[in-house]
């Protein structure tokens, strides 16, 4: 379906922390989409480790909260509502210090593959 409201997706917890849940809206697996987006909520606290995507590259979106970005190369900078940012294909990289709980949009084109937390 081309079309979905937000709402009806179910949240599902984050595969990289206990402390986070993900919204996979569009996805190759569950969609057949070329795509993959997603909706990410991050509580206070929260550092994800440093990690890299490496065939994709990484738009984020700040919806709400305050966190830290890191981008090799770039170095660390504010993520706050209306931010947006994007990580080249192969880069490491982080959000880390979340100082109020984050809410963001995440798009992965071609899409990333989908991951069940535990799998």
């Amino acid at each position: 379906m081309p079309a979905k409201r937000i709402s009806d997706v179910e949240w599902e917890d984050h595969f990289m922390t206990d402390k986070g849940k993900i919204k996979w809206i569009f996805t190759r697996e569950k969609d057949d989409s070329p795509i993959t987006v997603m909706k990410i909520f991050l509580e206070k606290g929260v550092t994800l480790p440093d990690h890299r995507h490496r065939d994709q590259p990484d738009l984020i979106y700040v919806l709400e909260g305050k966190a830290t970005m890191f981008i090799d190369g770039e170095g660390e900078f504010p993520l706050e509502p209306e931010t947006v940012v994007t990580v080249p294909p192969n880069t490491l990289h982080a959000i880390r210090n979340i100082e109020e709980d984050i809410l963001l949009y995440n798009v992965f084109s071609p899409g990333t593959k989908y991951v069940k937390a535990g799998s």
